[in-house]
């Protein structure tokens, strides 16, 4: 497994594609570019080919660095691949949070298993499936 920064072209495409493949997935294919513009796109490799990314976005959450964005191909996860890009981005930053709904299990294991710490919910942003805020420590 290979994790790195990604601004070439071909890397914020296949990111492009992974998120575009989830079934209801919405129009992010200008976001992810502008991260990536932004230095902000970071992608995981395996076995030679982009399975998952996500996106640091600084002016996303009170001007902290936030994951607003971490999606890894159904065919590549339980891999490694998702806590590989929440340490990468730790490891680059002093302070990084991120979010997920109450509903998405899969992702707060995850948060779980690497150790961020969980700080609190607001609820009213999707009815009746309060965001969860986490912090890596």
């Amino acid at each position: 497994m290979e994790i790195r920064n990604a601004v070439a072209p071909d890397d914020i495409a296949c990111a492009v594609g992974i998120d575009e493949a989830l079934p209801g997935a919405g129009d992010r294919a200008a976001y992810i570019t502008l991260m990536a513009e932004a230095g902000g796109l970071s992608v995981a490799v395996l076995q030679g080919e982009v399975q998952a990314f996500s996106c640091l976005d600084h002016g996303y959450f009170f001007e902290k660095p936030f994951i607003s964005l971490l999606i890894v191909s159904p065919q590549a996860r339980r891999c490694g691949l998702g806590a590989g890009l929440l340490s990468y981005a730790a490891r680059a930053h002093l302070e990084v949070w991120t979010s997920t709904n109450q509903s998405n299990e899969p992702m707060r294991k995850l948060l779980d298993k690497v150790g961020w710490q969980y700080c609190g919910e607001v609820s009213g942003l999707d009815d009746g499936d309060p965001e969860r805020f986490y912090r890596a420590v």
